[in-house]
């Protein structure tokens, strides 16, 4: 954009930036277009999760949908949008090329979409991070030129990929899970990471707390169960979650070794998901509400960070205010839509059926937030709350 400027000299030019914060009417105000690579599931343009404990199937489940988005089919029975992918082998680079083989045994090839890389990059490291990206803008040029359009940078594991880091420190993380969402914002790209859990699988992704809370998406994997494996739609962003898929896996030979012993590796099948978790393994209504209270913990830590000045507080700890935090709680779902009154009701009615769910919410949200004080994973004084460090927890 350009202005004309008059001097007593003349007239000159200059160019002017474009306003970066556009301001819109509220009465005018209306959705935006949802970008999603998976309907319901995943973004086009984000940072997602795969997780799980060791022999869950993660990366065997992650290879399958990736395979699926390549040739636009839907993924846990949501729509796809067709797109090429660069996987990096972080850990375990040899299993996974025999994956691959026998998954493109089972069906067919992909026609240049899906590359793989089989090096372990430091997300520490900035001259790594520079030639990471480099490869990554390489792989999308190769793929447009075979037709195709990078859409999916899939990361297996995240552990393997940060070595000397301590998993539960924001210092840590914090910086890697930016980068990360700055290659994603830039490149225009879903990154999905396959990470761990802790030694208590229950609690989830392994390390800092904010991986959850800033992540677009989560599936979670359970140990297996038998020959089954399950899984967990656990979050989507600005979407429902709570889905449970199940799948087994299927032996493939794919030829023998130098001894005449079989190579051998699976693919999924998938299957009928179980209803509800195994004894002792359901999730409580309040631990759900606090995977959300998370989530907007770190949404507000983001936009409005308070100093904590209180007793317990390491220096310079940030946090955020408890009003703040119960706000946007609320914003993303704590508590539910609201009821839908039927259409003959009173103002009368409608009034007793919007206070019900007010109640009801704040309640949830009240329970949820006592879940995380007492399994230590906020702390609260007075207005003020902030993540409190996790006890290391060994790899499984």
């Amino acid at each position: 954009m350009s202005e004309l400027i008059e001097f007593p000299g003349g007239i000159e030019t200059f160019d002017r930036r474009p306003a970066r914060f556009i301001r819109e009417n509220f009465d005018d105000l209306e959705p935006g277009v949802a970008l999603e690579r998976v309907k319901g599931l995943w973004p086009r343009s984000g940072l997602c999760f795969v997780g799980g404990p060791s022999m869950s199937g993660k990366s065997f489940w992650a290879l399958d949908a990736l395979a699926r988005i390549c040739r636009g089919e839907d993924v846990l029975g949501r729509r796809s949008l067709q797109a090429g992918c660069l996987y990096i082998a972080a850990e375990g680079a040899a299993g996974v090329r025999k994956r691959i083989k026998a998954l493109r045994g089972k069906i067919g090839p992909l026609h240049g979409a899906f590359q793989f890389i089989g090096q372990a990059p430091n997300l520490r490291d900035a001259d790594d991070l520079a030639e990471l990206r480099e490869a990554i803008e390489q792989s999308k040029a190769e793929l447009q030129a075979a037709g195709h359009d990078l859409g999916i940078v899939c990361l297996d594991t995240l552990s393997a990929s940060i070595p000397g880091a301590d998993e539960n420190s924001a210092a840590d993380m914090s910086p890697v899970l930016h980068e990360l969402q700055a290659m994603a914002a830039e490149l225009g790209l879903l990154v999905l990471i396959i990470a761990h859990t802790g030694k208590d699988e229950t609690r989830g992704l392994r390390g800092w707390s904010g991986l959850l809370a800033n992540a677009d998406g989560v599936i979670m994997l359970e140990a297996p169960d038998g020959e089954t494996r399950t899984g967990t739609v656990l979050k989507v962003k600005d979407g429902l979650s709570g889905d449970r898929f199940a799948f087994v896996l299927e032996r493939v030979v794919l030829g023998l070794d130098d001894d005449g012993d079989e190579i051998s590796t699976c693919v999924i099948q998938e299957t009928e998901a179980p209803e509800a978790r195994r004894p002792g393994r359901r999730p409580s209504k309040a631990g759900g509400t606090g995977d959300l209270i998370l989530s907007a913990f770190g949404r507000v830590l983001e936009d409005k960070p308070r100093d904590i000045r209180a007793p317990g507080a390491p220096p310079g700890q940030q946090g955020v205010s408890a009003h703040d935090l119960r706000a946007m709680a609320f914003q993303i779902g704590v508590g539910g839509p609201p009821p839908d009154a039927p259409p003959d009701a009173s103002e009368d009615e409608r009034g007793k059926l919007e206070r019900k769910w007010s109640d009801q919410r704040r309640k949830d949200f009240a329970r949820g937030l006592a879940h995380l004080l007492e399994d230590k994973t906020l702390r609260q004084e007075g207005d003020l709350i902030w993540l409190v460090k996790s006890r290391p927890r060994p790899a499984p």
